[in-house]
């Protein structure tokens, strides 16, 4: 063996710079191939690297160590870290920041981190750093440390590579997702919203263009913030419904700066009882609704949400649907434009296996497996009994994971009769769909046994276009008359000299910027 192969990878365990400025001038001077004092700094730093999460290993086995108060407390801070930072990440980086790697891989090693997974990220990251000095070269790593915004801008490219397509393959459930992650592109239903939208982007534009305003559709609901298209409050809806009615649930306003004593006298004055919802007054596709079940609950979120708050009974009906409603200005009866039946996936049980992989053998729930992995991180592991139903998703709203059906088959002249009196209850409501629990779909075609959960003004979609068996072309055709409605709508009513409108265009995209860009912990339905 090449004495210098020696030389170079003990070298490494005293000065790891020097040896690999040493290998590349040996290589430059041909006294060394390339290859060989590749592996000579690449062995000698990995194992170097190894070396040094061992000992942060042995000494947290070390049985002596712990009689000592200050050894004890670090030992805890250093899980504490452990637990709260993402270690793998950490050690990534660390190889790349002069100073970090001592301390980062001693840590790694006190906190007990995986020794397989520390392996792999060591050989990755080494490799990376060892190759760049080699077949980058000595000018561009001095030309790197000149510029140090290059340097960041590299670096960072290294990490996010690293971050999307290596971290997710230590963890079982990430590298799931991340096996699966192209199967959301094998139909509609799962694409990106601004993917699934482009074509609607231009067909804006040119109805804005025919009806000469940007701004129709915000006409739609005059008495509703801009017509609901975003940014709409669900409490302008829900206050005018009639609290005697068998249809409307309790439901109460909360302000962002009320009190929690303020808020159990609401409770107790409206009779609330547990279990109850609550969720933002304004909000969009589920973000942060929550059963909340006790005191201590209502609590925790009243102290998370920074927003203005809708308390709401629960339904106790199990079945959910969207009712998409239109009436046209001077008409006097509206119609039911579409039905989208609402269904709770879950997975049954055998005994054997673990939450995780029976999500992940359903053929659609594998679609949406960040969504569902994400809402029941700590179950995965879970072993489901044979034969029991789990139910992945309980909140619905599709981009949360429920199963949406075209539901056109409830719509009857009853139902389409007891939706038109209530939708006519709210003023000048034309454009909209209302969100209801029903008891059974016998109930539902006589108009009976349903309570409304929420209304959405002119930004409501037919969202049935989701069911499985709907085509894109179906969907697009649908969703294209849809706005054609809308946009006439719209125009009828900026013209009608009887109503006065005021289409706050600011104030749409202040909402805009709130709803998209949600700050806090609630981030996710219940």
């Amino acid at each position: 063996m090449n004495s210098y192969f020696v030389y170079l990878f003990f070298g490494t365990f005293v000065l790891e710079d020097v040896a690999l400025a040493t290998a590349m001038t040996l290589v430059a001077e041909g006294k060394m191939s390339q290859s060989l004092a590749f592996w000579a700094c690449f062995g000698g730093i990995a194992v170097g690297d190894v070396g040094i999460y061992l000992m942060g290993l042995a000494a947290q086995k070390i049985n002596w160590l712990k009689r000592f108060k200050i050894y004890r407390s670090a030992l805890e801070k250093i899980n504490e870290f452990g637990e709260k930072a993402s270690v793998a990440e950490l050690i990534v980086i660390s190889r790349f920041i002069p100073g970090t790697r001592v301390i980062t891989y001693l840590l790694a090693g006190l906190t007990r981190y995986s020794f397989w997974k520390f392996n792999i990220l060591t050989v990755i990251s080494v490799a990376v750093w060892v190759g760049l000095m080699f077949f980058g070269g000595l000018a561009l790593i001095q030309k790197l440390q000149q510029n140090w915004i290059v340097s960041v801008l590299v670096l960072l490219v290294l990490f996010a590579v690293i971050k999307k397509t290596i971290l997710p393959l230590l963890n079982k459930w990430d590298r799931l997702v991340f096996i699966n992650s192209w199967r959301k592109w094998t139909h509609f239903e799962f694409w990106p919203a601004w993917f699934f939208y482009i074509p609607f982007y231009f067909y804006y534009a040119y109805q804005s263009l025919k009806t000469r305003s940007f701004f129709t559709p915000f006409y739609v609901n005059p008495a509703v913030f801009n017509g609901g298209i975003l940014g709409e409050s669900k409490w302008d809806f829900l206050q005018y419904l009639d609290p005697k009615n068998p249809t409307t649930l309790n439901s109460v306003k909360i302000n962002k700066n009320d009190s929690l004593e303020i808020i159990f006298k609401k409770f107790q004055k409206d009779q609330f009882k547990y279990p109850v919802i609550l969720k933002p007054d304004v909000g969009q596709r589920g973000f942060a609704v929550r059963i909340i079940r006790n005191d201590e609950e209502l609590k925790t979120y009243r102290s998370e949400a920074q927003f203005h708050l809708i308390l709401q009974s629960l339904s106790q009906y199990a079945c959910e649907a969207g009712l998409f409603y239109i009436r046209r200005p001077k008409e006097n009866k509206g119609i039911i434009y579409s039905i989208t039946d609402k269904k709770f996936p879950y997975v049954v049980g055998d005994g054997k296996s673990q939450l995780g992989d029976l999500i992940a053998r359903d053929p659609r729930a594998r679609k949406m497996l960040p969504t569902y992995f994400s809402r029941h991180k700590d179950q995965l592991d879970q072993i489901i009994p044979d034969q029991e139903k789990y139910f992945i998703s309980e909140c619905g709203n599709h981009c949360q994971g429920a199963l949406f059906f075209n539901g056109r088959a409830l719509i009857t002249d009853q139902l389409t009769a007891v939706v038109d009196q209530i939708s006519q209850r709210l003023p000048h409501f034309y454009f909209g769909r209302l969100d209801i629990r029903y008891k059974d779909s016998a109930s539902l075609l006589k108009g009976l046994n349903f309570e409304i959960v929420e209304i959405n003004g002119a930004g409501a979609e037919a969202t049935h276009i989701w069911d499985p068996k709907t085509t894109l072309l179906e969907a697009y055709k649908s969703l294209f008359n849809q706005w054609d409605i809308l946009f006439s709508i719209g125009y009828q009513l900026k013209h009608d000299r009887t109503l006065t409108h005021q289409v706050r265009i600011f104030s749409f995209f202040k909402e805009s910027f709130k709803v998209y860009f949600r700050k806090g912990k609630l981030t996710t339905s219940s």
